[in-house]
């Protein structure tokens, strides 16, 4: 791993702290052990899987940041059952992901979730390259935007297993090589990770394409150790609860997220958090990133056709021991809405757009599935 950074203030050493173990051990307390002991499983009000041993959708993709201009691209999906005799786990699906941006921004990516023997066992797996070109400022001593690309080459892979009633735990490998640069400065940074990850999940949602009742609570821990060739070593914790409620008899939806991502060591650019995405809509320009992330958020899915919808939501998100001292705790609200077509009618599954708008900054985003 090479790194140069000519810009005073931009530190890039993060040290551990013993408020993340306690985060950590707080998170579990709160959201695990009431449902083990309530011996939830899964809810009712939703039908899991399609009809038949397999369906086909290709959907188009459409996307607009003000980071990579307009998107265009294609989301081939297929929807299957493995096998006959299994009727309760829930219908396997595979796809991929071609798409293209204005400012050059282009990745291929395949994706697999597999649900096996009755829903004891669980496959996550995604893999793809690409070339982005991003953007990210510093206020000290420039304040300037700093744009950069990044070549990058991924693969995870995640198996879980039901350990008791509706936990699971697993393992994950992670292996991405990211070369960063920019034209504009002397930010160089090239990166090879290999990380090894355990997983911890509670789900009692009833449906996991569309939930309408029910909670998704998960905890994963991703260490890049040197003994795996990481030229340094590095940790990160992502931990969320997503929880369901059914509205307008059985109809709509309301669901909540709550998320925490931290950072342990020193990591590398490529490995910080940054406010965008599912956690909370309305940034897109990558402004807002350091060594943890917070963020909570909400949204009502309304049902008002039988293949159509639309959403609302709002949120609000922070960031601390970020590159700019400045951004370090400050509250970015986000707002927006979307239109949802059921590409799965069976499973609910579906796929749409939504607008969002934050501080100073807005975005559009093609969804597949929920956003949380």
């Amino acid at each position: 791993m090479v790194r140069y950074y000519d810009f005073s203030n931009f530190r890039c050493m993060y040290s551990q702290s013993r408020r993340t173990l306690l985060l950590i051990l707080l998170f579990i307390t709160i959201f695990f052990t009431p449902a083990l002991l309530s011996g939830q499983g899964f809810g009712g009000g939703g039908n899991s899987r399609i009809d038949g041993k397999y369906k086909f959708m290709p959907i188009p993709y459409l996307n607009y940041d003000r980071s990579s201009g307009f998107a265009v691209g294609a989301v081939p999906m297929l929807m299957f059952n493995p096998s006959k005799k299994d009727t309760i786990s829930p219908s396997s699906l595979i796809g991929g992901v071609g798409t293209y941006s204005t400012n050059k921004t282009w990745f291929l990516m395949g994706f697999g979730k597999f649900y096996l023997d009755e829903d004891k066992w669980r496959i996550t797996t995604a893999g793809g390259i690409g070339t982005v070109n991003f953007q990210f400022y510093l206020d000290d001593p420039i304040s300037a935007w700093i744009p950069y690309k990044s070549e990058a080459n991924f693969f995870v892979f995640r198996v879980e297993r039901r350990i008791y009633k509706k936990l699971y735990g697993g393992v994950s490998y992670i292996y991405a090589d990211v070369i960063t640069s920019s034209e504009t400065t002397s930010l160089t940074d090239s990166l090879t990770l290999h990380g090894i990850g355990l997983n911890l999940s509670l789900d009692t949602r009833s449906n996991p394409y569309y939930p309408r009742s029910g909670y998704y609570t998960t905890v994963k821990y991703n260490t890049f150790p040197d003994f795996m060739g990481n030229e340094t070593a590095t940790k990160k914790i992502e931990m969320d609860h997503n929880h369901y409620f059914s509205s307008r008899q059985q109809k709509d939806v309301v669901a909540a997220r709550l998320y925490a991502g931290l950072g342990l060591g020193d990591l590398a650019f490529n490995q910080q958090f940054i406010v965008k995405g599912t956690d909370i809509r309305g940034y897109t320009q990558g402004a807002f990133r350091g060594n943890y992330l917070l963020a909570l958020q909400g949204e009502y899915r309304w049902n008002f056709h039988h293949r159509w919808g639309a959403v609302g939501f709002a949120g609000v998100a922070t960031v601390f021991e970020a590159i700019n001292e400045s951004d370090n705790g400050k509250l970015l609200p986000g707002i927006g809405t979307g239109i949802r077509f059921k590409a799965f009618t069976e499973t609910n599954m579906s796929v749409g757009i939504d607008v969002a708008a934050g501080i100073d900054d807005w975005g559009i985003y093609f969804q597949i599935g929920e956003a949380f």
